[in-house]
């Protein structure tokens, strides 16, 4: 079983701004890769990553038909925040039953909490005239984490959990 250190979970959220920056890898059935960066992340309990369905279109239908995906930090702050999160994931989308269970959270539970993102944590560092009107958030992708391992230079590949 995974249990995220506070490193980690420091590492995964920058509070009042978004969260962090992460790279999400997912594959088609058929193997085709799909690499998305996604900027609204957060940790949920020890073992699970949370992260904004606002620009997932290939992201979204590759986790439909494989749910194993990985995420790393694309910009750790400092040495030390060298990782890859691989899990399966869902895309808990609005409409699912408030009592659907992912590995011991529901529905309802993540989008209580998290279905309304940007007005949560908007994120204020990116420029006004860039930013969009009105964020579509249309769910909130579910990482459960089910190995860590470095990436750290001299240990890439070497699991840590």
């Amino acid at each position: 079983m995974v249990t995220f250190t506070s490193e980690m979970k420091d590492a995964l959220r920058v509070p009042g701004k978004g969260g962090s920056l992460i790279h999400m890898a997912t594959s088609s059935l058929d193997g085709k890769p799909n690499i998305a960066a996604m900027r609204f992340v957060a940790t949920h309990g020890d073992d699970k990553i949370l992260i904004s369905d606002m620009f997932l279109l290939k992201t979204k239908m590759n986790l439909k038909e494989n749910p194993e995906c990985c995420i790393a930090i694309c910009h750790p702050l400092d040495s030390g925040r060298d990782w890859v999160f691989k899990g399966k994931a869902i895309d808990i989308e609005y409409g699912f039953p408030p009592d659907f269970n992912w590995y011991g959270v529901t529905a309802k539970e993540i989008l209580d909490k998290w279905g309304d993102w940007a007005t949560l944590e908007p994120p204020k560092e990116v420029p006004p005239d860039i930013v969009f009107p009105k964020p579509a958030q249309r769910g909130v992708v579910v990482l459960h984490v089910e190995e860590i391992y470095s990436i750290e230079k001299g240990k890439t590949g070497e699991r840590i959990q």
